[in-house]
């Protein structure tokens, strides 16, 4: 059987705008809060007291975190802006060190999210993580279906989009 790979941490439940042919060069980190869509089915998946403060709590030290790395990265962003003068060689070699700078800090904050989401998961059991998986694609599926007419407007007349069929997802 073929593993479902499921954002159980914060994605929401639709892709952006475009998703498949407009993919923006922008962390997939959520900003903010982790672990919102756990919390918000906290009685559905039977969290605990415990599992529910400790979720808040790493999801506050991300915030914490993720804060420091973002002003960090919108300083060096604006030492890269181009306000003035010729792009050549030599501007492009004075800004080198500043953009690995900036390379390191998109990284660092993508790095964020898969540590405080794995300390998260730690926390779960395997049929909560399961339960959450199925909340999630249910939701998404939910909302792809009451757009479906939208969705086929948009790429068509060459494409279409269809629902997958049970057999074939068991497959």
């Amino acid at each position: 059987m073929e593993a479902i790979t499921v954002c159980t941490i914060n994605h929401s439940a639709f892709a952006k705008p475009g998703y498949l042919i407009d993919t923006p060069c922008e962390s997939m980190a959520p900003a903010g809060a982790l672990f919102t869509r756990l919390l918000a089915h906290h009685q559905d998946l039977e969290l605990t007291s415990d599992q529910i403060r400790e979720l808040l709590t790493i999801s506050g030290e991300y915030h914490d975190q993720q804060v420091t790395v973002r002003l960090e990265f919108a300083r060096v962003t604006e030492q890269l802006e181009i306000k003035w003068g010729r792009i050549d060689s030599e501007f492009v070699a004075a800004r080198k060190a500043l953009l690995e700078q900036h390379a390191e800090l998109f990284r660092r904050d993508e790095e964020l999210f898969f540590e405080y989401g794995e300390r998260g998961h730690r926390i779960l059991t395997d049929a909560q993580i399961e339960a959450a998986e199925r909340i999630y694609h249910g939701e998404k599926d939910a909302g792809l279906a009451a757009l479906e007419e939208s969705l086929n407007s948009a790429v068509g007349p060459s494409f279409s989009f269809s629902a997958r069929r049970q057999e074939a997802q068991a497959a």
